[in-house]
């Protein structure tokens, strides 16, 4: 079994710097975990705990059933994939691959047989007898990766594996991994800054900031459901929009009020209100660019939920347009707005226009408080 348990796990460094600050987190066999967050939350450091090439200062780590706090790395049964390939220069391709089943003493017909079982499925059978520098960057990677899968360990680990690729690259790499990932059948621990990777590879997503776990979830409810402001502005490409609101209630409708904007927010948010007394507070309410519509049907039908908007730029972008507005906020301080509309969108850069907000689609979170948690249950109360 290779699953890994990290139990109240804390890096800190000279001078009481704590790099990661109490992480737990189980693993279960199998499965692909992505740590995701921006530079330096401490996800490299947890993956290099984990790789035993960082000390751990407090807590304890579990490979399977063993505790593997004082194991060296070597007999961790672990391998692990760098963000610089990390291949030796001056060794062909397969004595790169091979490297690590030499030290361990592999019988030679067992080596030549994993690096050739290796080569084949990740398709570099042709560039054995190659030098690295010879490769391009997705084929050293692909070594890099046949360099783990030859040692047959517990858990793959990966550090920003793909940060050296350019987009298109990346983009066909992600796709193989995931292939990796559900043909070899082992634990896979990813790390990267990329919220796309995040989203399109992991069975988890693990989200940090400042050394400190912000959401543990599967991507679509990281997606929908996020703890806290951090996260909800996080992942989504565009990020979430965010308007801080006030509550007005008129008749039996409930309005978030910012500038000279009020939308009128749906009963069934409200039934998912964590607590009724943040209806007399100040908010954060947030929106994502999708789930706003420039569409004059649109518009029309949903009139309690339309703002004003200036549009300052529009990008096209083939199969989707961004749409930058400003409109009124807090103050009447000028708030800015991104949309994700149409492609065909008939509205330019220069108009003043009406959008209207999908309101079903709506979150809130807690205003200036330590970690701005969403003021919203999942489901309603």
């Amino acid at each position: 079994m290779a699953n890994v348990s990290l139990q109240h796990i804390s890096k800190i460094y000279p001078g009481g710097v704590k790099a990661v600050d109490d992480f737990n987190l189980e693993i279960a066999d199998k499965e692909f975990i992505v740590l995701v967050g921006p530079s330096g939350c401490g996800k490299s450091t947890t993956l290099r705990m984990v790789a035993g090439l960082e000390e751990i200062s407090e807590g304890e780590l579990y490979i399977g059933d063993k505790l593997v706090n004082d194991v060296a790395p070597k007999d961790r049964d672990i391998a692990m994939v760098f963000q610089n390939y990390a291949l030796y220069p001056h060794m062909t391709v397969f004595d790169n691959m091979a490297f690590g089943l030499k030290l361990r003493k592999t019988p030679k017909d067992q080596i030549k047989q994993r690096v050739e079982e290796a080569a084949r499925i990740l398709d570099i059978e042709h560039l054995l007898n190659r030098k690295p520098k010879a490769l391009s960057g997705g084929q050293r990677q692909r070594v890099a990766l046949g360099r783990a899968i030859v040692r047959e360990p517990k858990v793959f680990l990966m550090d920003e594996p793909l940060s050296n690729l350019d987009a298109k690259l990346r983009v066909a790499m992600r796709t193989e991994i995931t292939k990796l990932h559900n043909r070899l059948q082992t634990t896979f621990i990813y790390v990267t800054h990329d919220q796309t990777e995040a989203m399109t590879m992991g069975s988890r997503i693990v989200i940090m900031k400042d050394g400190v776990i912000q959401q543990t979830d599967t991507p679509q409810n990281n997606y929908d459901y996020p703890a806290n402001k951090f996260v909800a502005g996080f992942i989504g490409s565009p990020q979430m929009n965010f308007f801080d609101v006030h509550f007005s209630k008129q008749g039996d409708k409930t309005y978030a009020v910012f500038g000279e904007n009020a939308i009128a927010v749906p009963k069934e948010i409200l039934r998912r209100f964590k607590d009724e007394s943040y209806l007399q507070k100040e908010v954060t309410m947030g929106i994502r660019p999708e789930d706003i519509d420039d569409d004059p049907e649109f518009v029309a039908a949903h009139p309690d939920s339309t703002i004003k908007v200036h549009v300052e730029v529009t990008e096209l972008m083939g199969a989707e347009t961004y749409l930058y507005f400003s409109t009124s906020g807090k103050e009447n301080k000028e708030e800015n707005v991104i949309a994700r509309v149409d492609p065909r969108t008939k509205t330019r850069t220069g108009d003043d226009t009406v959008v209207a907000l999908d309101t079903s689609r709506l979150h809130f979170f807690e205003k200036d408080t330590k970690n701005e948690e969403t003021i919203l249950n999942r489901t309603a109360q």
